[in-house]
């Protein structure tokens, strides 16, 4: 099966424009026509509504749901590469939103996934004092070999030091107990999806600054972010259909 052209109906997301762009460099061609089309190239998340008129056509998409096609969401080389740039927009915000220098704060990591890790990994190069708050023990160890101090999600509730928080999980963990024991000049960013992670009425209440992270990596790096989609989907056309 030889995959050549392709369509990308929805260019909203400035990061379709630049997958295009990458695919017409690794020499697909790029086509207005869906009939003409051999595969779809859809954004990231792809919505329901998106996959109406596409029929026998091969889909590319990021976490939608659609039989013949490939979520390149699920891509773990795309995924570990996303999350670097995800990472990387992070400290770009807090840069812009805080007072605190990077080198030697005390920076509380929440959650230990693949963008927790490559936090942790950004931070330890600026000189920040990073402790990680994550469930299970192989996490725990994995950051502890890392160089990270490790704490459990019942010691959040304990008084810290930490100047900058950052939650990666996407459920609430930061509520009125937590908070409670957060200083009250910390920063906290939430770069978990919608709802996020941390009760934003009872932070207000308290003075504490939440930054809102969501929309990473597209927010600081659109270009990289679209680079990467094309990338992902010229590496899966490669090994599904070389």
């Amino acid at each position: 099966m030889k995959l050549r052209k392709f369509v990308v109906p929805y260019m909203e997301d400035k990061r379709m424009i630049y997958a295009k762009e990458y695919l017409e460099k690794q020499g697909f061609e790029y086509t207005e026509h869906m009939e003409d089309s051999d595969f779809v190239l859809l954004p990231v998340p792809a919505k329901s509504h998106m996959f109406d008129g596409i029929s026998n056509k091969l889909v590319f998409y990021g976490m939608g749901d659609y039989k013949n096609g490939f979520d390149y969401m699920k891509y773990e080389s795309y995924v570990l590469k996303n999350a670097f740039l995800t990472a990387e927009g992070a400290v770009t915000l807090i840069e812009e939103n805080t007072h605190y220098s990077l080198y030697r704060a005390n920076i509380l990591i929440i959650g230990y996934g693949r963008i927790g890790k490559a936090l942790h990994n950004i931070l330890k190069g600026y000189g920040a004092y990073v402790t990680v708050c994550s469930r299970s023990k192989e996490s725990e160890a994995d950051s502890v070999f890392n160089g990270a101090k490790h704490i459990s999600f019942n010691d959040l509730k304990s008084a810290n030091d930490a100047d900058i928080i950052i939650n990666t999980v996407p459920h609430m963990v930061l509520t009125k107990p937590e908070l409670s024991a957060v200083k009250k000049d910390a920063v906290v960013l939430d770069l978990a999806s919608f709802p996020g992670g941390v009760d934003n009425l009872t932070a207000d209440s308290m003075g504490i600054l939440v930054l809102n992270g969501r929309r990473m990596p597209a927010r600081y790096a659109e270009k990289t972010a679209g680079y990467l989609i094309g990338e992902a989907v010229s590496d899966i056309i490669e090994e599904e259909f070389a």
